[in-house]
C-alpha cells in the first residue's frame, strides 16, 4: 500500500505544462483531499533516470516523478491494454518550472477552477 499525502497541506512548485499553469510535487497525492473542479495527474520520468518529465497519466506505477494539479483537464490517450490514459510530453517544450511555489489554496485564488462539460478523472 502506498502512502499518499493530503493535497491541502503541501507546498507545490508552480509549473507551466502545455501552456497551462499547474502545481507540481514529487509526492503522491490523495485525490480525495483535492478540491472539486481540479484535476490530478501523475508524471512519469524518462527511462534514463535523469528526472525529466516524459509522460503524464491518470496514474503511474513505475518511474513516478510526481503529481500535477490543474484547473484544466488534459486530453490523455486511453490505453488499449489497461485502465489508464497517457500523454507523452517533451520536457524542453512542454514543461517549465516557474521558480515559485504556492499552496493549493493560493493556486485556486490565482487560477479559479474552470467549469467544463467533461469531468472524467476529475479529482
Amino acid at each position: 500500500m502506498s502512502c499518499r499525502e493530503n493535497a491541502m497541506t503541501g507546498i507545490y512548485e508552480e509549473v507551466t505544462v502545455l501552456g497551462k499553469p499547474m502545481l507540481f510535487t514529487d509526492l503522491r497525492i490523495d485525490r480525495a483531499t483535492v478540491s472539486n473542479g481540479l484535476y490530478v495527474y501523475e508524471v512519469r520520468h524518462d527511462d534514463d533516470m535523469r528526472g525529466d518529465p516524459a509522460q503524464i497519466a491518470n496514474w503511474v506505477m513505475v518511474n513516478h516523478l510526481g503529481t500535477l494539479i490543474s484547473r484544466e483537464s488534459l486530453k490523455l490517450v486511453p490505453s488499449k491494454t489497461m485502465n489508464n490514459a497517457y500523454l507523452d510530453i517533451d520536457p524542453k517544450k512542454d514543461w517549465n518550472y516557474e521558480g515559485t511555489s504556492s499552496t493549493l489554496a493560493e493556486y485556486m485564488e490565482k487560477h479559479p477552477p474552470k467549469k467544463q462539460k467533461h469531468r472524467d478523472f476529475e479529482r
